[in-house]
């Protein structure tokens, strides 16, 4: 079994502002990475928990979906707020404390898909 490997461009961006928030909580993480079709994200393990409990990203047999909302930083100091619908298609323990959450883009509006490729194309 050979390793797919990722053909889309990927930023590191180890600080930029993120939460994430389904029908019950709300969390706060920073990213690691970003790529057009999805974002690593990292936040404590009580935050991940809440999400995603004890790792668990399926919900009544189908991978959970979140909202996710990023604040792009753009000129002036001011920030965008980047928001898309996501599917969780990882969650791993890094340490004791810190956890990471994969998620792949699901819908994300026209000017936000924009926004997202340039921020990418520029930051990599």
């Amino acid at each position: 079994m050979g390793l797919k490997k990722r053909d889309k461009l990927r930023a590191e961006t180890s600080a930029l502002s993120a939460s994430i928030s389904d029908e019950t909580y709300m969390v706060s993480a920073k990213t690691l990475n970003i790529s057009v079709e999805g974002v690593a994200l990292k936040c404590s393990t009580v935050e991940r928990e809440q999400i995603t409990p004890k790792g668990d990203f399926v919900c009544s047999g189908r991978p959970l979906e979140v909202d996710v909302v990023i604040d792009f930083p753009e000129k002036n100091n001011k920030k965008y707020e980047f928001k898309a619908r996501c599917r969780v298609v990882y969650s791993r323990r890094l340490t004791q404390d810190e956890c990471q959450l994969g998620m792949y883009f699901i819908d994300i509006d026209n000017a936000g898909r924009e926004r997202l490729i340039n921020f990418v194309e520029k930051q990599a």
